[in-house]
């Protein structure tokens, strides 16, 4: 036998302590087996002899590497006759270890520590090797062993723990011809050794009734000898806690405190979780266990979560519902974990980063944000606990976290149909988990937009599933809420739902269907689909019908009833339409519009009406049926409209625009998007007429109607009452950290990140910092002519003003100041017209951009370049000048890629690479002298795609501007935009000629094929025709 590896066996490195413990362990097996002589002999002691030693060594890595072998020796030595062959009895095994894992003499703190920790591990290789426990006669040392192991736990508290683990988990592997026995046995030494009302006796016990159920218990410990019936929870949630001294009903204290779960927490979860029929048996024995409920109510939260305990239980709280998360699986039994002082203490820790459990709360939070990602049913009932019962709907504000928000990202449909199930009942009896509450009325408002915010959060959630299923469930809702006065007792709110509370489900309904226009739409019943503003109307047509239940909330008088039905009329129309032509996106834009409209009219928007009305007259125009009866209609209606329609409904769409409203905004941009091709020059110069308008109060009433100025005054917007659906003005006050997540602020991002300044002169003269210096100028002029002393008086005089002097300076500075306040009035309202303006010029690029896009082929796509242009060079915002110039590098991208737009108008063409040229030579910044030349570029090449003749033309206009740029340095141009000309003419050099020869060609081959008979040639001369078209096409790009 080789001793040398012993010593691997405390090495740090565990492959080298797992090759020599199975070296050595089949060394000792093959030494066991063979012949006995003296030296085989002195080997097997000596092995026993330094196994033993081994276990109380102080090395890292010892006692696991020789309590391995000693196991496997242990096993070995009951293999046959060995134990008799080798005249080794129990009892020398035994008083082995006792003997070499006893101190001797005066040994340190440490050594002691060894000594036991030995010991336990020796007693551990004993019960593990199962050799206690062969046979009756064998089984009559397991008492002995059972006292030392007792000894350990209450020697050495620290190691009560592993002591009854050794014990509890050596029942699983008892034979079973002396496992009842055994049983007897553990039941009989665990109540005499005092130790069967502590967390760890308790394990064992457990362990005993899952394993061996025909065992009896003692009668004089528990209760029916279960620990865990109804009676006993009290005594039970004592002995877990393991607080205070031992009491009168012999519950003893361990006497020292860890933080981590001991195993009898596992044993409680395996009875009421685990799928082990073992474990179960106990759940279906003689004496019945408490519910789970119970189980939870007295032993975790009447007493780890109570208000006395100390935080180290309330850990020990957090630990086991970290652990009973992962094991639950109905949603009863996860409410039953949402318990009253559980949520306090998690809520109250949360809420403080200094609270000693801070970090173990954040962990169960965390824990539920993933239980709820690999749980889906999880969701609504995580959902629920945390917002109501004992929750609060508030839960992520008073603990600084997004754990309700995280949570319900991971909700899928079915899910989120129970969500907004329970915030409906939120809505409709706010004080359910309250209803002790004096002052109700406040709560009640404040529960309810708790509950409409946060339906808009998951609406606006992109993680969230969009479904119709919740999402019809919400429009229901605040349809409902926001416009109807419920009567039907049944049906009714507990606390009746306020004026203001109606106004804000109405501003929410608004506020999702920001979200919900862009989804797809709604299927009906018949297969049709509905757009998600028209369910809205559909459901206020629905309950209005509904009289004995649903009273509407909107008082109208007679004439905007009538419009309204007119306009519901209208929309069925339309909707009938839509049946025979689904993919008609322009009906789908009108009915978009009339159902926004018609809210907009629910919701009092004063100019609604007039909006409506427009409306419909330009939808009479624009979607003309093949009917005849309609045609000779339409034509007797022709006078009712002077403009064009298509400049009506860009009006229309400017209206929208110049409200804050991201709604509004995207709602024009789609039904633009859908009349891109019915848009006339009419209609795009409307949007030019406000590219051209001044930034500052005489653009402002040049756009706006005078009347609003009026009203201005009396209109105080509070901050707390934004919709999410306002787009604020960049410069708002409104600090966009506290404002809603959908407030739209203008800013960078909204255009490319190259942003290039005008020039260092600009910021030099920027006229409000002038205005800025002269007002002070003047108000130190004005304010040293009151105050300086009278002409002729003594400077230096010190008497006293006399009262009426007093009262005449007064009045003076009161002048001055009164002054001085007019002006900042003034200063701030020229201020908010400059970003209202901007704002709405941005919005008016935005279409502009959508229609390069949509169109870049369209005659009138060349339009937009000139006022694009002039827009850059004359705004001082830095921002929407490069969104002008984007406007222009779209355009001139698009038609890249889907190619040149077409010439209706040459001479219309021939004036704007005038004017564009003449803006270049104004000059500007680099990425507007860029943005010209590019502009340049693509009028030429959509000029010479029509006629080649026509670049002689061209480069007279480039050698006319050419000339001006070198006699007159003031000309703005730059070396790049005449390279760019002649870059481009180079690409194309030898191309144009070889065009000309290939349309030479084509018409020879025309003229040959007139001449050829049969259909095979007059066919191929055709197709040939069209090959050459298209070669000429493809040159010219």
């Amino acid at each position: 036998m080789s001793l040398s590896l012993y010593k691997p066996l405390g090495d740090n490195d565990e492959a080298t302590r797992i090759s020599a413990a199975k070296q050595l362990s089949s060394e000792l097996a093959a030494l066991l087996a063979g012949e006995r002589d003296d030296k085989s002999k002195t080997n097997v002691e000596y092995a026993l002899k330094r196994l033993t030693r081994g276990l109380a060594s102080g090395r890292d890595f010892a006692r696991p590497g020789f309590a391995l072998v000693l196991t496997e020796f242990l096993t070995a030595l009951q293999l046959g006759d060995n134990a008799a062959k080798w005249d080794i009895s129990l009892s020398d095994l035994i008083a082995a270890v006792v003997k070499n894992t006893t101190s001797q003499g005066y040994t340190s703190g440490q050594e002691e520590r060894d000594y036991w920790l030995g010991r336990l591990f020796g007693l551990q290789s004993l019960v593990q090797s199962n050799i206690l426990f062969t046979d009756y006669e064998t089984l009559e040392k397991y008492p002995e062993v059972l006292d030392l192991l007792f000894e350990v736990a209450q020697k050495k508290p620290w190691l009560m723990e592993s002591s009854a683990w050794t014990i509890a988990s050596s029942v699983l592997r008892w034979p079973a011809a002396t496992a009842s026995k055994a049983a007897e046995i553990t039941y009989k030494r665990l109540a005499e050794s005092g130790m069967a009302k502590t967390g760890e006796g308790v394990g064992i016990w457990l362990a005993l009734q899952a394993h061996q159920p025909s065992a009896t218990p003692p009668k004089d410990v528990w209760n029916k000898g279960s620990p865990l019936i109804t009676p006993n929870l009290a005594t039970l949630a004592k002995v877990l806690k393991e607080s205070g001294s031992k009491d009168a009903d012999g519950t003893k204290p361990k006497g020292s405190w860890s933080p981590k779960l001991g195993f009898v927490w596992d044993s409680v979860l395996n009875i009421y979780f685990s799928s082990d029929e073992a474990w179960k048996s106990i759940c279906e024995g003689k004496h019945t266990v408490a519910e789970w409920a119970e189980f939870w109510r007295v032993v975790v939260d009447e007493s780890l979560f109570s208000s006395s305990s100390s935080e180290e239980r309330k850990f020990w709280g957090f630990l086991f519902f970290l652990k009973s998360l992962d094991r639950v699986s109905t949603p009863q039994d996860l409410s039953t974990m949402f318990s009253k002082n559980f949520m306090r203490c998690m809520i109250n820790q949360l809420s403080d980063a200094e609270r000693y459990l801070n970090k173990a709360a954040a962990k169960v939070s965390r824990a539920l944000i993933v239980k709820a990602e690999s749980t889906a049913w999880t969701v609504p009932v995580i959902f629920r606990l945390l917002a109501t019962n004992n929750g609060t709907p508030n839960f992520d504000q008073l603990t600084k976290t997004k754990t309700v928000d995280k949570i319900l990202c991971s909700a899928d449909e079915s899910g989120l149909v129970e969500v907004v199930k329970e915030l409906g009942g939120i809505i409709s009896n706010p004080l359910a988990s309250s209803p002790d509450v004096k002052d109700s009325t406040k709560l009640v408002e404040v529960r309810r937009q708790w509950a409409a915010d946060q339906i808009l959060s998951i609406i606006r959630n992109g993680k969230i599933i969009k479904a119709e299923s919740w999402l019809r469930k919400v429009v229901e809702i605040f349809t409902t809420f926001g416009y109807f006065d419920i009567v039907d007792n049944n049906k009714k709110p507990v606390d009746p739902i306020s004026t203001t509370s109606q106004g804000m489900f109405r501003a929410r309904l608004m506020s999702c269907l920001t979200h919900l226009i862009s989804l797809k739409d709604v299927k009906e019943d018949e297969g049709q689909s509905e757009t998600w503003p028209y369910m809205a109307i559909k459901t206020i047509t629905e309950l209005e019908e509904k009289k004995n239940s649903y009273k509407f909330a909107v008082e109208f008088d007679e004439e905007i009833s009538e419009a309204l039905e007119k306009a519901t009329k209208t929309i069925e129309k339309l909707r009938k339409k839509r049946a025979s032509s689904p993919t008609d996106i322009q009906l789908l834009s009108f009915e978009l519009l009339y159902s926004l409209i018609i809210l907009q009219v629910y919701n009092g928007e004063s100019d609604a009406l007039g909006v409506l009305e427009d409306l419909q007259s330009v939808q009479k125009k624009i979607l003309k049926t093949n009917d005849k009866n309609s045609k000779k209609k339409a034509a007797t209606e022709e006078g009712e409209i002077d403009m064009d329609p298509s400049e009506v409904l860009v009006d229309i769409l400017l209206s929208f625009l110049s409200k804050p409203s991201i709604l509004l905004k995207r709602l024009a941009q789609t039904v633009f998007t859908s009349f891109c091709d019915s848009i006339t020059r009419a209609g795009l110069e409307r949007c030019f007429e406000v590219l051209e308008t001044k930034e500052g109060l005489d653009g402002q009433s040049q756009l706006f109607d005078n009347e609003d100025d009026e009203e201005e005054d009396d209109e105080i917007i509070d901050e707390n009452d934004l919709d999410s659906d306002v787009e604020m003005l960049e410069g708002s006050d409104l600090d966009a950290s506290d404002s809603d997540s959908n407030i739209e602020i203008l800013s960078a991002s909204d255009s490319d990140s190259n942003i290039e300044i005008l020039s260092a002169s600009d910021s030099d003269s920027d006229p409000d910092t002038l205005d800025q210096n002269e007002e002070a100028r003047k108000l130190e002029t004005a304010l040293q002519t009151v105050l300086s002393a009278p002409a002729g008086s003594d400077s230096d005089s010190d008497l006293p003003m006399d009262d009426e002097a007093m009262l005449k300076l007064d009045a003076q500075l009161s002048n001055i100041f009164s002054k001085r306040k007019a002006a900042a009035n003034k200063k701030s309202q020229k201020k908010q017209a400059k970003e209202l303006i901007v704002t709405f010029k941005s919005k008016i690029l935005e279409l502009l951009e959508i229609f390069v896009k949509t169109s870049p082929s369209s005659p009138l796509s060349l339009e937009i370049l000139l006022p694009c242009l002039t827009l850059a060079q004359s705004t001082r915002d830095h921002k929407l000048q490069e969104k002008a110039l984007n406007t222009v590098r779209t355009f001139v991208h698009n038609s890249k890629r889907e190619g040149l737009p077409r010439v209706e108008d040459v001479d219309r063409v021939w004036e704007l690479l005038t004017f564009v040229h003449e803006e270049a030579e104004k000059g500007g910044a680099k990425a507007r002298r860029a943005a010209c030349s590019s502009a340049s570029i693509l009028l030429v090449k959509t000029l010479v795609a029509g006629d080649v003749e026509r670049l002689e033309r061209v480069a007279e206009v480039y050698a006319a501007t050419m000339v001006r740029w070198v006699r007159d340095l003031k000309v703005g141009v730059d070396n790049s935009f005449f390279t760019d000309f002649v870059g481009w003419a180079g690409s194309v050099r030898g191309k144009l000629r070889e065009k000309e020869e290939v349309e030479v060609e084509a018409k020879a081959e025309v003229e040959v094929g007139k001449k050829r008979k049969g259909k095979k040639g007059g066919r191929g001369s055709v197709v040939r025709g069209l090959i050459m078209k298209k070669r000429k096409r493809r040159l010219l790009r």
